[in-house]
């Protein structure tokens, strides 16, 4: 277990929505869950691309095998198989991708000790960043611009709830209505017993950042 100041690895999601629903809020107690298909819209493109990839497989394979029974030759056949098998291939990461993604529950815990990130998925193991209390300085409240959308991407300023530990920034949660995120905002500084502070890093008070 690390007591130092860690580069954030986990949680880490900017959106016009928040993501994080609060369980507990005390003093000296936390705990924050990712709201059920959060991750959903992300996984979304893996997914279908996954069975894009698997419909395509199933397509050559059968594609060369009627070319086998009409006696085209089985080298036409084995390099269908060889074909489907690579789109397979491909497409099985996409799905397994992709379905870790949507199952994937993002977790934050404060004690009068540490401040724990932990993500679960049901795919792979448990993945865990734990830091001490006391490397926690201050909270703050910056606006961003990130990119959301879909076919249509479009900038969109969003309010950021920031922790700082050490030198480094950790992104907590955001929103593109300031009071939606304002639970959550409440919570954090009632565990933390801090109050937070506003920035804005340019002239016209907004930071870039793309969404992930």
């Amino acid at each position: 277990m690390t007591t130092s100041p860690l580069r954030q690895r986990l949680g880490r999601r900017l959106s016009a929505v928040p993501y994080y629903q609060v369980l507990v809020a005390e003093p000296d107690r936390l705990h924050l869950r990712s709201y059920p298909q959060a991750n959903r819209p992300a996984a979304l493109p893996l997914l279908v691309g996954g069975g894009v990839l698997m419909l395509v497989a199933m397509i050559v394979l059968i594609a060369g095998v009627l070319a086998a029974l009409q006696e085209l030759g089985f080298a036409t056949a084995g390099i269908s198989a060889a074909i489907a098998g690579l789109f397979g291939g491909l497409g099985i990461k996409r799905l397994v991708g992709g379905y870790a993604i949507a199952t994937t529950t993002n977790e934050i815990t404060l004690d009068s000790e540490a401040f724990i990130m932990r993500q679960t998925s049901r795919v792979g193991r448990p993945r865990e960043q734990r830091i001490v209390r006391t490397a926690i300085s201050g909270l703050r409240l910056r606006p961003y611009r990130i990119v959301t959308g879909g076919l249509i991407r479009r900038l969109q300023t969003v309010l950021t709830l920031e922790m700082l530990v050490g030198e480094e920034i950790w992104i907590i949660d955001s929103a593109a209505v300031p009071a939606a995120l304002q639970p959550v905002v409440n919570a954090l500084a009632l565990a933390l017993g801090m109050s937070v502070e506003r920035v804005s890093d340019r002239s016209d008070g907004l930071s870039e950042r793309e969404e992930k």
